[in-house]
Parts: structure tokens; C-alpha cells; sequence
């Protein structure tokens, strides 16, 4: 079951890159013309980097990171260079554009969530293991914020917890 939802989410990052790569090229396709023939070439790293995140490749999701940190970047100047201009449609254009920069950051915290990592690297995740180590009234829990697996006993929970790893609440 775990692994048919992993799958589904695996394809839906990658296809969402290859749309999001597609937007890129059209709009540095001005640019590109500009440029020499040789240096167009540059287009073949981010559609390498899609390649290798689909196919499961070691650092594929290095380089699926990476490529979704430099479209969201390109979004986003995009969009703030539309806003700058003040038309109706560039200003639509624009806070479209800066709304897909946020969303392609979002699936990048998907990307390092330490579940999909262990699962893109083909590493078992076993707990069973770790339940003998609880202590009594405890559970294990994830930080909202950075996914990490924690024991906490659930009454004792408190506003001012905080998450060792990344220092954030562990209760809103």
C-alpha cells in the first residue's frame, strides 16, 4: 500500500517538474535565442536532471531539488519583473507566476521529507525495533515542521516543546 502511494507521488513530482521545466524554457526562450548555439546546450542539464530524478538515480533527488530551487528562482524574478510593470495582465501574470514559485518550493520540503528519501533510496523503514525502546505512555510522533520521527507521551505534550531537531513548536 505504502509503496503504490510513493509511486504515485514519485510520478507526480516528476511530471509536475517536466511542466514546470516547460514553463521555464518559454519564458528564458528569449534569452536563448540570444544566445549561441553551443551555450543552448544548457538546456540539456535540467532535462538530465528530470531524467535522473524519474529514474530513481543516486543524487536524483539532489538533482530534482536543484532544478526545482532554480525554476521556482526564475519564476519568481519573473514574476516580481511582471508586477514591476503595472499592466492588468502582467500584474495577473505576475502574482500567478510568484504563486507557482511558492508551490514548486513546496514540493521540494516533499522531496526531503525523510519518508520519500528512505523510500526514493530504497531503505526500509523499520520500527519495530524502536518500539521496544519506548518507555511507558509514549508514541511516536513527527514534528510538523521537519517530518522527524520523535518519542513524546501525548499528556504531557506542552505549547513550549520544541523539536530537537529543528527547534520549531511541536504544538500549534
Amino acid at each position: 500500500m505504502t509503496r503504490t502511494v510513493m509511486e504515485n507521488l514519485h510520478k507526480h513530482l516528476y511530471r509536475f517538474m517536466i511542466v514546470d521545466l516547460l514553463l521555464g524554457i518559454f519564458i528564458v526562450s528569449p534569452i536563448l535565442v540570444l544566445l549561441p548555439y553551443y551555450l543552448s546546450l544548457t538546456l540539456a542539464i535540467p532535462i538530465f536532471g528530470v531524467i535522473t530524478f524519474k529514474n530513481k538515480r543516486k543524487n536524483g533527488d539532489f538533482w530534482g531539488i536543484f532544478l526545482l530551487l532554480i525554476l521556482s528562482l526564475i519564476f519568481a524574478l519573473v514574476g516580481l519583473q511582471d508586477l514591476a510593470r503595472g499592466g492588468n495582465s502582467d500584474t495577473i501574470q505576475g502574482i500567478l507566476l510568484l504563486l507557482l514559485s511558492i508551490s514548486t518550493l513546496r514540493r521540494i520540503k516533499t522531496i526531503r521529507n525523510p519518508t520519500y528519501k528512505n523510500w526514493y533510496n530504497d531503505k526500509e523503514e523499520n520500527i519495530s525495533d524502536l518500539n521496544s525502546q519506548l518507555n511507558e505512555g509514549e508514541v511516536f510522533a513527527t514534528c510538523p515542521s521537519c517530518s522527524t520521527l520523535l518519542a513524546v507521551i501525548p499528556s504531557k505534550l506542552s505549547v513550549d516543546d520544541k523539536c530537537p531537531n529543528c527547534n520549531s513548536n511541536l504544538v500549534n
